[in-house]
């Protein structure tokens, strides 16, 4: 599923995400400065998330307080290896938190759980073209 959108337009491209995505762990792909964190924003803004969003690169894991229970906003950017991985209890996440992680490369292939891939591509500085797929395991 393909949806392009500018900045003006975020709030439906949250929708269509929100929309469509079959499950509670969603893998944020795209290029520096394409929009993940503005998108992810947005998308906590839906859920309901009353606490602040921020971008969780050098504190690597963000939990948000929502209506609805935790959100956990992951960012992977600095991780070098899967070991790092386990080390921060990822994992112990999935099955009890809507669950966002940006730069999910380093896992994406070894994941045995139901998932959904969004990748953003930028189009221009005010274009993003956004693919979602969902994974069923």
């Amino acid at each position: 599923m393909e949806l392009s959108y500018g900045l003006k337009d975020i709030k439906e491209a949250s929708d269509f995400i929100l929309k469509n995505i079959k499950n509670k762990i969603l893998l944020i792909c795209g290029e520096v400065g394409s929009g993940k964190t503005t998108l992810v924003k947005q998308i906590c803004r839906k859920l309901e998330v009353t606490d602040n969003v921020s971008s969780p690169t050098y504190t690597l894991i963000n939990e948000y307080n929502s209506h609805n229970g935790l959100v956990i906003h992951m960012d992977l950017y600095r991780i070098e290896n899967k070991e790092d991985v386990n080390g921060l209890g990822l994992f112990e996440y999935f099955d009890k938190h809507f669950v966002i992680i940006e730069w999910p490369e380093i896992i994406i292939n070894d994941l045995d759980c139901n998932h959904s891939i969004l990748k953003i591509e930028y189009l221009n500085k005010d274009k993003r073209k956004i693919n979602l797929t969902n994974i069923t395991i």
